[in-house]
């Protein structure tokens, strides 16, 4: 009879074990999920928004660090000057951002660093 009750307890203490991995491989499935594949998810949806946002007269950076202007789009590629009279073709995947000129209201007389050059130094 006492053997029974052992055998018993073995197997409950088992199914705690058994049921605390379960949610162990959980929490770590989870946090897979928070530092991993959402923020690559949101990084692919952006990047393709970009992507279908390319016109022609866009300036932009490739991945590979080169700078130029959209001449044409097409489906899966685009026609890219980068330089005057120098075209090349690549992948809209290729695109890594979309480089838009920074518009600054301030007069340029007004500028800090503005005219250095004319000032007298005491």
């Amino acid at each position: 009879m006492q053997e029974g009750m052992y055998t018993l307890a073995d197997a409950a203490s088992q199914g705690g074990s058994l049921m605390s991995t379960f949610i162990m491989f959980g929490l770590i499935l989870l946090v897979f999920w928070l530092l991993f594949w959402r923020p690559n998810q949101k990084r692919r949806q952006q990047e393709t928004q970009m992507q279908s946002s390319l016109g022609p007269g866009t300036e932009v950076m490739t991945k590979a660090g080169m700078f130029g202007t959209v001449v044409e789009v097409h489906d899966d590629d685009l026609l890219l000057e980068i330089a005057p009279g120098t075209r090349i073709r690549m992948l809209k995947a290729g695109i890594a951002q979309i480089n838009s000129p920074q518009v600054d209201d301030t007069p340029v007389e007004d500028r800090p660093d503005f005219g250095d050059d004319d000032k007298p130094k005491d």
